[in-house]
């Protein structure tokens, strides 16, 4: 027969009073009859409250700070009190760990946070053999820590919430939650009014996490910013989660955040990272190193976690998706994973599984995140799941429908169209199919077009038509196109008598040919990075070709391996519509990089690849990455490539300069004219008198 369950009795009012009397004595101000209630509330029994009360009878200084002293009661009452902002009550700290954190054990007679507790309380697991705090046990009565728990498919259940096998979390008779299923109910916030997820929802004042953080936030000892308490200083000052993690490294003797406390001391993120204490055994492969989550290395977590994030709602990854995943699987793991921990890039991911047919650069481009989209279509185009196109065409394309939108007049909207696909795509369109387009040139068009736009529209708010517009509109326009970034768009239009009459100036943009202030400064370069091995392969090769080549940053990094040959006679670079054979030397480091690049022997692979590769796959490095690194070398781009170019150029003739390093005819002979050649001018008049002959 079972055993009735006792009557809850009625409450002491002595001992009630003297818990009241105890807290008004920190908050004079406090509310004694809610003050009582919630005595009550808390405490039922009386002997609970005398025992309370004897405790704060004994040791006022409980609820300033030395709530670790006291027994459970008392910091749950103490919580419940911060939690109803009365004054002066001091959350306690951690003795064992100066944190302000929730102190539910006990250890050697003081309340503790958990991790103390486990760290006490620590023994060898029956998997992975290492002393950690054991989580949970397995049918046979082993102990597990919470790494192997995680897992160990015998405790898995399948939760009521999600539906997915996981951990137990909350056993509510039948009804099995995983612990992303175990969140407070949401309603609306007694302080903030918004509806979130909020503790004590079955009362009159339910309260969110941040008006409760708010309520338990003090000024920091050492900042002084109002803030929840993380620590407190040996005098019982509060310190912020900021201040009271930094300390003094013991890896790298700096006064930083710190990542984790050891027996030796602590040491931050960075030599926590590189350090032997960040480094176990992989559950799967047993490799030693860091790990990603749930014990696994990153090459191991990787393709699960993907796999994951293409399975559709059936559960399958669908057969389109398969040749998708085999190609991210084979990318790199850690930046995949960097890839996938942002929201929007999951989201991404969902609606390519979601999505049906064979995933194609359109279905690419309707995906929510264009950032996900781009780095998806480099990893498929680099493992030939996609065909590669000119990316820098689609970004122009894009863009001048962008700008086309803006006009506000249609015949205006239509004039601009016929002049951005005639004059601009056309054109630009012809070159990628002989070579990718380069940014500058996908920049020029897109800046043409928007200046186009804005005259076109300013011409509209005056009331006026390209056909009516004069003179007199179009110098009262300049002002607003600082660069004439508009003239093609007005010359094009008088061509087609679109407008009649009209001219914008030149802007003028006089060349500048600063050279380096010392003229054996270049030679002194080149000669350091010929032989300083300690310098990268990458950065000596570039800023060779800078010095002695006259090479433009951008046009470095859109190097690849086809333009390198390996000849009978030694090493060909092709820059311009001839090769150029290198100097042994020179030669022999470009061998390196392409070795280094392709990962075979120096010869140019069937598929090109970048010399210079970015962080972004199918993607060469950024042309500020590039010059930056030159700089800390020491090499100017514009100043070194502008002495080697004009010494070049005032001893060679243009065309030559034009075929070997693959500048313009009209460029190359303003350089051989300010270099003072004069060997131009002489043909030109040698011919002039065979022709009056």
């Amino acid at each position: 027969m079972a055993r009735a369950r006792p009557r809850r009795p009625e409450a002491s009012a002595e001992a009630v009073q003297a818990i009241v009397d105890s807290v008004a004595r920190v908050d004079p101000a406090v509310d004694r009859h809610g003050l009582a209630r919630l005595v009550v509330e808390m405490v039922p029994y009386p002997r609970w409250q005398h025992k309370l009360a004897d405790q704060l009878e004994d040791r006022p200084d409980l609820l300033t700070g030395a709530g670790a002293h006291g027994s459970k009661t008392v910091v749950s009452f103490i919580e419940a009190l911060r939690e109803r902002g009365v004054a002066g009550i001091i959350a306690p700290a951690c003795p064992f760990c100066d944190r302000v954190l929730r102190l539910p054990r006990g250890r050697d007679g003081l309340r503790c946070c958990m991790s103390c507790w486990n760290e006490a309380h620590a023994k060898p697991c029956a998997r992975c053999g290492e002393v950690r705090a054991m989580s949970r046990r397995t049918d046979d009565g082993e102990s597990l820590c919470e790494r192997c728990a995680k897992v160990e498919p015998s405790l898995h259940e399948e939760c009521h919430g999600c539906g997915r096998l996981a951990l137990p979390a909350r056993r509510e008779g039948d009804v099995v939650l995983c612990h992303n299923c175990c969140h407070p109910p949401t309603t609306t916030c007694a302080s903030c009014g918004r509806v979130k997820p909020c503790t004590q929802a079955d009362t009159d004042s339910p309260r969110c996490k941040n008006c409760s953080d708010k309520l338990r936030a003090e000024p920091c000892s050492r900042c002084g910013q109002r803030r929840v308490v993380h620590r407190r200083t040996a005098d019982g000052e509060p310190l912020c989660k900021a201040c009271g993690s930094t300390d003094t490294c013991a890896g790298c003797q700096r006064v930083v955040p710190l990542r984790i406390r050891t027996d030796t001391g602590g040491l931050c993120q960075t030599c926590y990272k590189h350090g032997v204490v960040a480094h176990r055994a992989c559950a799967r492969c047993g490799v030693l190193g860091s790990q990603h989550r749930l014990g696994l290395c990153t090459a191991c977590a990787w393709p699960d976690a993907i796999r994951k994030l293409l399975t559709g709602p059936d559960g399958t990854v669908r057969p389109d998706i398969e040749p998708v995943l085999a190609a991210l699987i084979a990318t790199d793991a850690a930046a995949g994973l960097n890839f996938v921990a942002r929201l929007r890039h999951q989201n991404a991911l969902a609606e390519l599984a979601e999505a049906s047919g064979p995933v194609t650069h359109q279905v690419l481009d309707k995906l929510s995140s264009a950032t996900a989209a781009n780095r998806l279509r480099a990893a498929l185009v680099e493992a030939g799941v996609l065909p590669a196109r000119d990316e820098w065409l689609i970004s122009l394309e894009t863009s001048i429908e962008a700008r086309i939108k803006r006009v506000t007049d249609p015949e205006h909207r239509r004039i601009l169209q016929s002049f951005a696909t005639w004059h601009h795509l056309r054109r630009l369109r012809t070159i990628a199919g002989r070579r990718p387009l380069t940014q500058d040139q996908v920049h020029y068009a897109v800046n043409a077009v928007t200046a186009a736009a804005s005259l076109l529209n300013w011409l509209t708010d005056r009331g006026q038509t390209l056909l009516t517009c004069t003179q007199h509109d179009i110098d009262d326009w300049l002002p607003n196109d600082q660069f004439s970034r508009s003239r093609g768009f007005v010359t094009w239009a008088v061509q087609r008598r679109h407008a009649t009459a009209i001219e914008i100036p030149r802007f003028a943009n006089a060349p500048v040919r600063n050279v380096l202030p010392e003229h054996d400064q270049r030679w002194d370069l080149a000669r350091r990075l010929l032989n300083d091995e300690s310098i990268l392969v990458a950065d000596r090769v570039a800023g060779l070709l800078v010095l002695l080549y006259a090479q433009r940053v951008v046009r470095i990094t859109q190097l690849t391996t086809k333009h390198v040959a390996v000849t009978d006679i030694g090493v060909e670079l092709r820059l311009g519509e001839e090769p150029i054979l290198l100097p042994t030397a020179l030669g022999d480091l470009l061998v390196r990089l392409v070795e280094d690049r392709c990962g075979a022997p120096a010869t140019a692979p069937d598929d090109a690849v970048w010399l210079y590769p970015g962080t972004r796959l199918g993607r060469s490095i950024a042309r500020s990455d590039m010059t930056t690194r030159l700089l800390e070398l020491g090499v100017s781009p514009t100043l070194g490539r502008n002495t080697a170019l004009m010494e070049m150029a005032a001893e060679m003739p243009a065309a030559v300069i034009t075929r070997m390093l693959g500048i313009s005819l009209d460029r190359a002979t303003r350089w051989t004219q300010d270099a003072g050649n004069t060997r131009p001018s002489y043909a030109a008049e040698v011919a002039r008198r065979a022709a009056r002959r």
